[in-house]
């Protein structure tokens, strides 16, 4: 890895070597707080590197981001052992790692995606009406898949907002936790608890990193885990009384184990956006800004293929080069300077997007869309 600024090297390899002093004095919890310090450094240079070599340096801040997340385990094991629980104990503190929340995220918040928007409402709000015909089928498992950063938490978030329900996250690393002895305790848990706190709408990212086929070559404990996730998803799919969602996203959708495609009801694609989306999301990232010299339009032409996450990265390269420019000794300044420092700052240009072009590059390669188009075909959506 080529780091252009001695500033960050210098940076990076004193948060390392501060976690590593703080892991072996056993303070698990700072520690985790440099590694993570670290892979978001190794983010910042992975922006700043050459296409051909950001992979590399993005694996290496995924790499300290599980370090970080490792450690905040290792912690709660410590800390579950040194109080010995009950067993009563284990499942409340179990429920503790599910994140749950009321969501502010609003529709409008999400630029584009107007007939995704529409196909969601539909299907999330029919479960809810209190009367309807006995006919009428309500689907209670949905999957969203496409192509990563095109807002698929956000549409979730959104689902959740309308419908006044307690969000919960099932993020796949706490289901695979080893600590609790058998993770099929978390995923009870975790549906347990959105049935005592209903409505709930159960979110679950990153499908694919848990739910892979079962003729793969996969661990024990992640085999356990896909089974647990059947039975429950099942049991919530057939249900007419529980107001209960479930919400599956998955960037690879063709790696998924037949059992739990067959699991959700409702298969919604999330594109890309096209042009008058990308136009609006590049409108939301940039909200207060002065665009008075750049044509919007034409910067939506020029970024074909980006995901919303792509052009929220573009945004904030282009103001970072911006104030960069006008701030050259913002870097020197102590911590009690930085508090009554005023940033200078002007209207965006053509050169600061061009600057960050150069730079911020689609994240989904256009072979990708084909095959999201083919496993559309073959499974609907």
């Amino acid at each position: 890895m080529h780091l252009k600024d001695n500033l960050l090297r210098m940076q990076l390899q004193r948060e390392i070597e501060e976690a590593k002093a703080l892991e072996a004095q056993g303070k698990m919890r700072e520690a985790s707080e440099h590694y993570m310090r670290a892979a978001g450094i190794y983010r910042r240079v992975a922006y700043d590197s050459p296409i051909d070599t950001a992979e590399d340096v993005f694996r290496m801040a995924s790499q300290y981001e599980s370090f970080s997340k490792a450690l905040i385990n290792r912690a709660a094991l410590r800390s579950m052992k040194a109080r010995a629980p009950a067993q009563d104990d284990r499942a409340g503190q179990a429920e503790d790692l599910i994140v749950s929340q009321k969501p502010s995220t609003v529709w409008d918040d999400i630029g584009g995606l107007e007939d995704v928007k529409t196909e969601i409402k539909e299907a999330i709000i029919l479960p809810f009406v209190g009367s309807k015909p006995e006919y009428v089928k309500c689907p209670r498992t949905i999957l969203l898949y496409g192509p990563p950063g095109t807002g698929k938490t956000l549409l979730a978030k959104a689902s959740s907002n309308t419908l006044a329900a307690t969000f919960f996250e099932a993020r796949i690393s706490s289901l695979l936790s080893k600590y609790f002895g058998e993770s099929t305790k978390l995923v009870n848990a975790l549906f347990g608890k959105a049935r005592r706190m209903q409505p709930s709408l159960i979110f679950m990212d990153e499908l694919d990193s848990v739910a892979v086929s079962r003729d793969t070559n996969i661990d024990e404990a992640t085999r356990r885990v896909l089974g647990q996730l059947l039975t429950e998803i099942e049991g919530f799919a057939t249900s007419t009384e529980d107001k209960i969602l479930i919400m599956g996203a998955t960037n690879k959708p063709w790696d998924l184990d037949d059992a739990i495609i067959s699991r959700f009801q409702k298969k919604i694609y999330v594109p890309l956006p096209e042009l008058v989306a990308r136009k609006i999301v590049l409108q939301i990232h940039l909200h207060g800004a002065d665009l008075s010299r750049i044509s919007i339009e034409e910067l939506a032409r020029q970024t074909e293929g980006f995901s919303g996450r792509d052009l929220a990265n573009l945004c904030q390269e282009a103001v970072s080069r911006m104030i960069l420019e006008l701030n050259p000794a913002m870097q020197k300044l102590t911590v009690s300077e930085l508090e009554s420092y005023k940033l200078a700052h002007r209207p965006l240009e053509e050169a600061d997007f061009g600057a960050a072009l150069a730079k911020i590059k689609p994240s989904t390669q256009p072979g990708d869309i084909e095959k999201y188009t083919e496993w559309k075909e073959g499974f609907g959506g």
